[in-house]
């Protein structure tokens, strides 16, 4: 078996997505954080915040606290699903 060989070089920063993931239960304030942190997000990016939403809309119940375009998403929920809805917000100004 061949040693893996590895490189280094000084650190620069970079623009480097945010990979991050939400859990918890029902009622938790997982719609609620991740508002938070899209609006926070969208301070440095800029751009529309896209809420792409599987819940039967009950991500409106927070249209008077953040300024957001809403997806309705029902089923299917497939992952070429997934890709069309994020490929629609992206076409629209998501970032």
């Amino acid at each position: 078996m061949n040693a893996r060989t590895f490189e280094d070089k000084p650190a620069k920063r970079a623009a480097v997505p945010l990979l991050i993931g939400l859990t918890g239960p029902s009622g938790s304030g997982k719609t609620y954080s991740a508002l938070r942190l899209a609006t926070g997000m969208q301070k440095v990016t800029g751009g529309d915040i896209f809420g792409i939403d599987t819940e039967a809309n009950r991500m409106l119940h927070y249209a008077g606290q953040f300024k957001f375009r809403h997806v309705p998403f029902a089923a299917p929920f497939g992952a070429v699903d997934y890709l069309a809805a994020i490929e629609h917000c992206v076409s629209r100004g998501a970032k």
